[in-house]
């Protein structure tokens, strides 16, 4: 028998619109979940249960007089401890930010919360939500719960955990250099990382507002179990709000495109060996794509290998001149580690040469909006290698580079501000593996649906962590 933790976004919601099960019910089999779960896991850092159980009490007297109040009416959520939650903190991963109490909900939680979602948690992330692995000195490390071999992700490594073990249906996370597709692929699990401007996002708490390639690189969004609870928690958190000055109301969906769709698909940058795990996942998700009526072919993207270095080389401007000496001072060893590592390789431009990188940044958006004018959709790797082992990224300057290097075309999204899915293809002895599903700005609904063709091919990865 299916546990109502197990049940997806669809399920749940039409058993509490049958009136077969309450909101109270459901809430509380997720909090049972999570008290038999998390203590291994530590990906619900800050546990909200009372918060939680009140606003289903509620949710069920609003049913009884005038039925749901929205799409998630009753679904549990969890919400990362970097964006506001009105009277709740926004540590970030910081002892310094351990009383930060956010004034208002971020309009993404606002819309989930409208929409009747009940968040149950918290979920924990790395400081300043900056690593590919989930640890802080504030909350400790979170586990993978498919192997201990292998690092839940980060930044939202603490939402992926989460989701995937049966803490909530949804989960938001964010996505700057990776966070929602890394950890996505860590655990097995569906996301998109929308487009610039897709979800809203605006923090009451936060000191001062955000430079420019954090505006331009770095957006919200939902992972999940199933790609149709992705595509739910993306319509939702993509409401309107006036507090974001880069949102657009653009509707998820446009033009059909003529078929097939041609899907260009590559092993990650030449310069960069991928390993044999990765490749094998791209093949299975270019036979599924084959087999669902894509064309497609093995072509390689533009610049990607010039890609990383203007991804990098911005961000590490930009900090460096605003707040590096603030982070250096209240981190810890390993963050202080990686961020330094981050910044060395004379990654730090000058003023000509930070213009010049824009410039590049736009010719290079030029000739992606080309190549995806003829692909309306590229298979990559989230990464060209496999998840690593935790804590790796702060164990050597080597290591952390060669993690980065492999992460080429997962940074290139960011960089170019489009949208991409994530979507698990293969299962190895210590986890699954999975791919990305770039594409045209504003078009998630092409990555959902590739990403869905190959999901009901391979099947819901969870369902293979839960029966061992």
């Amino acid at each position: 028998m299916t546990e109502i933790w197990q049940w997806n976004t669809a399920t749940t919601t039409a058993h509490i619109a049958s009136g077969e099960i309450s909101a109270t019910e459901v809430t509380q089999a997720h909090l049972d979940r999570l008290d038999a779960v998390n203590p291994a896991l530590n990906a619900v850092t800050n546990d909200v249960r009372e918060d939680a159980v009140a606003k289903a009490a509620a949710l069920d007297t609003t049913f009884a007089a005038t039925g749901p109040i929205g799409p998630l009416h009753g679904v549990p959520i969890t919400i990362k401890e970097n964006i506001d939650v009105a009277g709740q903190v926004t540590p970030n991963g910081m002892p310094v930010f351990a009383d930060l109490v956010a004034p208002s909900d971020s309009p993404l939680v606002a819309h989930l919360h409208a929409a009747g979602a009940v968040t149950i948690g918290r979920t924990n992330t790395p400081e300043m939500s900056y690593r590919w692995h989930t640890d802080n000195p504030l909350r400790g490390e979170t586990k993978n719960p498919w192997s201990s071999n292998r690092t839940p992700g980060g930044s939202s490594g603490g939402a992926a955990a989460a989701v995937v073990s049966g803490i909530g249906t949804i989960a938001h996370g964010n996505d700057l250099g990776g966070s929602l597709r890394q950890p996505a692929n860590c655990n097995g699990l569906a996301t998109i990382r929308p487009t610039l401007g897709r979800v809203p996002s605006h923090n009451a708490s936060a000191a001062s507002g955000r430079s420019l390639s954090l505006q331009l690189m770095s957006t919200q969004g939902p992972l999940a179990r199933e790609v149709a609870d992705v595509r739910l928690g993306l319509e939702v958190m993509a409401q309107p709000s006036p507090r974001d000055p880069w949102h657009r109301d653009v509707p998820i969906g446009g033009r059909p495109v003529d078929g097939p769709i041609r899907v260009a698909a590559t092993y990650g940058a030449e310069d960069i060996p991928t390993q044999q795990p990765v490749r094998d996942a791209i093949d299975a998700a270019a036979k599924h794509l084959a087999d669902a009526g894509y064309e497609v072919e093995f072509v390689e993207p533009p610049a990607l290998n010039e890609i990383r270095f203007g991804w990098q080389s911005l961000l590490a401007t930009e900090t460096s001149v605003t707040v590096l000496d603030q982070l250096l001072a209240v981190g810890s060893e390993d963050f202080s580690r990686a961020v330094t590592w981050m910044f060395e390789d004379n990654v730090v431009l000058d003023l000509a040469g930070y213009i010049a990188a824009y410039t590049r940044r736009g010719e290079i958006l030029a000739a992606w909006t080309k190549f995806l004018d003829q692909y309306p959709i590229v298979l990559t790797p989230v990464s060209q290698e496999v998840p690593f082992a935790p804590n790796a990224d702060a164990s050597s300057k080597e290591r952390f580079h060669e993690i980065l290097r492999g992460h080429t075309a997962l940074v290139a999204v960011n960089y170019l501000g489009l949208p991409a899915a994530a979507v698990p293809t293969t299962l190895t002895d210590d986890g699954p593996i999975g791919v990305q599903l770039i594409g045209r700005p504003f078009r998630e609904d092409i990555c959902l649906d590739a990403a869905q063709a190959i999901e009901t091919r391979v099947g819901v990865m969870a369902e293979h962590l839960w029966a061992r």
